[in-house]
This record gives structure tokens, C-alpha cells and sequence, in this order.
């Protein structure tokens, strides 16, 4: 009975010896194209999602209503940026429109637009979420509010 516990406890650490497995890719494909590595995550939202087109929203605003906002996004990265802060009085300070190139993020998954400030949204299927520079976001009830539902393709 001994030797029955003991080869069993022989066999139990043996089974846990700490083995480092890796698995192989399926490849698709020619040889050569398996040895580049891709420079960055291939489902990010800038390679699978239909980014393209306008969003709006009203953002919220510390010192007015909320900030009644339209981006159009294009395929060749340019953007059109319109703001309006809602419950001031109308003047020129208190619209925005902005033209310009977007950028993203190496994850490819957050766009950076804005010349007199800078805004940072998280690209989701079919909404913007805008997020801090850190790329940290609002949590919470409160999230929806930042956020810019599309409205068509382009």
C-alpha cells in the first residue's frame, strides 16, 4: 500500500513539472507572409469597425447646458469638428468649427482631433465615447452623456 501512495505522489509532481507550452499559428498563406509581425492589434476599431461618418451628441458642459456636438470622420483621416455651447448668449466665441487630420491612438482604437483643444474619443461600433487624455473614461450613469451616436455613413 505504501509503494502504491508513493508512486502515486512520484507521478503527482512529476505531472506538475512546470512546462512552458506554446502554441503554433494556423497559417494562411505563403511561409513569408507568417514572419511579419503586424504592428499593431488586428481587430483594433480603425482596421474592423465602420468608423467613417458623422456622430452627434450634446457633451456635457461645467459652465452651460451641454455642448451640442458633430464630427464627420473620413477615410483619409480628415475631420470636421462642430460645437455649439448651449444656454449662452450667442457669439462667435461660443461655436466651434474645426477642420483638420485625426490621429490614433497605437492601439488603434482611440482618435485624438482638435486644434484649440484637443479631444480624445474611444471608437466603438456605431458611437464616439469621449474620454480623458490618459484615455481613462467617465464611469457610471453618467458615461452616456458623453457619448456621440453616429448618425450616417459617409
Amino acid at each position: 500500500m505504501k509503494i502504491i501512495i508513493i508512486l502515486f505522489s512520484i507521478l503527482f509532481l512529476i505531472s506538475c513539472k512546470n512546462e512552458e507550452k506554446t502554441a503554433k499559428p494556423i497559417s494562411f498563406g505563403s511561409s513569408s507572409e507568417n514572419k511579419k509581425a503586424p504592428s499593431k492589434d488586428l481587430y483594433s476599431a480603425q482596421d474592423s469597425l465602420d468608423w467613417a461618418g458623422v456622430y452627434e451628441g450634446v457633451l456635457p458642459c461645467e459652465n452651460c447646458d451641454g455642448i451640442e456636438t458633430s464630427i464627420r470622420l473620413k477615410k483619409n483621416l480628415d475631420y470636421v469638428l462642430s460645437q455649439h455651447y448651449l444656454g449662452r448668449a450667442e457669439a462667435e466665441e461660443n461655436n466651434l468649427n474645426e477642420t483638420g487630420k485625426l490621429e490614433w491612438n497605437k492601439q488603434g482604437n482611440t482618435i485624438g482631433l482638435g486644434e484649440r483643444q484637443k479631444l480624445y474619443f474611444k471608437v466603438s461600433e456605431n458611437y464616439l465615447l469621449q474620454i480623458f487624455k490618459d484615455e481613462s473614461k467617465v464611469m457610471g450613469d453618467s458615461a452616456m452623456k458623453y457619448r456621440l451616436t453616429k448618425i450616417n455613413d459617409l
